[in-house]
């Protein structure tokens, strides 16, 4: 899906395949499997060179520091993060490595992770690292990104947009992730919301660019309200400003 965002069009991408794909059949519980976008076979060099490239390579295989290259390498390892399972990061997908990897540094030294980028302050780096941080603290700190609740209330293809509804079972603690790969900002878009009144934005992606915090981010200002309108199966819905190639977080307002 990354690979297909990256080929400068507009079209649609499979956003009801990856909604899908984020409980794997056959696990009752989240804590069975593991969610990770990389890993050492997946991204390993070997002679033929037909693995896979890496997650930031792959969101623009022209230059993977990019805007988009950034922003789209923050969906895909955010994604990992807030959906069920135990999140999986692959050494250096924190900061943004490209290169792939090689458990045989004698033959290819120039696979080494990239270590003085982020020593040297890059600030790509520096930001990614960053959003990793933040967002795995985010996770620690609200149940329900860990609890086995998965509601995919909205996908759709054409318009690059996939929300995602996590609780606990039994005790709530709503949650609800909205991820878009649209090349252009969303204004006015509505989602269905799980109840009505004040809601947080407690993560914007696009506030980790240029520096954090971004202050030309795309987003919501913080708050958003949902309203009594029926929308996604949900009593409540919101209408909302979506970043290009983000995501939000939002919980209610306790």
């Amino acid at each position: 899906m990354i690979s297909q965002a990256n080929n400068g069009l507009n079209g649609p991408l499979p956003m009801t395949a990856l909604g899908d794909s984020l409980w794997p059949t056959g696990f009752q519980f989240s804590y069975q499997f593991v969610q990770g976008p990389e890993n050492h076979d997946l991204v390993l060099r070997d002679s033929d060179n037909s693995r896979e490239q890496r997650i930031a390579r792959l969101s623009d295989p022209a230059d993977p520091r990019s805007l988009m290259g950034r922003r789209r390498s923050r969906v895909a390892t955010g994604l990992g993060l807030v959906a069920p399972g135990i999140p999986m990061l692959f050494m250096g997908q924190e900061f943004l490595e490209d290169k792939q990897w090689s458990d045989n540094l004698a033959w290819k030294p120039e696979l080494r992770l990239f270590w003085a980028g982020l020593e040297a302050g890059d600030p790509a780096m520096l930001d990614h690292l960053r959003f990793c941080q933040d967002l795995i603290q985010l996770r620690r700190r609200l149940p329900g990104l860990r609890g086995d609740g998965l509601q995919v209330s909205h996908c759709h293809d054409s318009n690059r947009v996939l929300v995602i509804h996590r609780w606990v079972p039994g005790s709530g603690q709503d949650v609800v992730i909205v991820i878009s790969l649209a090349n252009t900002p969303y204004h006015t878009y509505r989602i269905g919301l799980p109840q009505a009144g004040q809601w947080r934005e407690v993560f914007n992606s696009d506030a980790y660019e240029n520096g954090f915090p971004n202050p030309h981010a795309v987003g919501n200002g913080g708050h958003v309200w949902a309203e009594e309108s029926i929308a996604h199966g949900f009593l409540a819905s919101a209408v909302l400003t979506l970043p290009a190639n983000g995501f939000l977080v939002l919980t209610p307002e306790s």
